[in-house]
């Protein structure tokens, strides 16, 4: 199976947006990457090269399958929609409770990051 790098490009750039919610600065900064280089992935202008792939992966934690072939819904994509499941059916006091749980946990993270 050949590698298409338009679908490549595409599937980047849709856990870009839809995933991390970031513009392409703000990703390329996360992949210690160019813009420049991001853009044209996305626009599938080349293949991208093994050491930009482990730049991408390890900075975001993609299955590498998912990003060459497509493969199998990618976990991260699995979590985000089953939380969005979760809160679509909750009642006003569910909501603030995850809201209230989530703060919390974001909260500890942080602080443990800054150690």
């Amino acid at each position: 199976m050949a590698l298409d790098k338009l679908l490549i490009g595409n599937r980047i750039r849709i856990l870009r947006e839809e995933l991390f919610e970031e513009s392409r600065r703000d990703f390329a900064k996360r992949c210690e990457l160019t813009e420049r280089h991001i853009a044209q992935i996305e626009r599938g202008e080349f293949l991208l090269s093994l050491p930009t792939l482990d730049k991408i992966v390890i900075a975001t934690g993609i299955d590498t399958d998912y990003i060459l072939y497509g493969k199998g819904k990618n976990n991260r994509l699995k979590v985000k929609e089953n939380l969005y499941n979760i809160v679509d059916r909750a009642d006003t006091e569910e909501l603030h409770m995850y809201y209230k749980c989530l703060t919390t946990i974001k909260s500890y993270m942080n602080k443990k990051m800054k150690k």
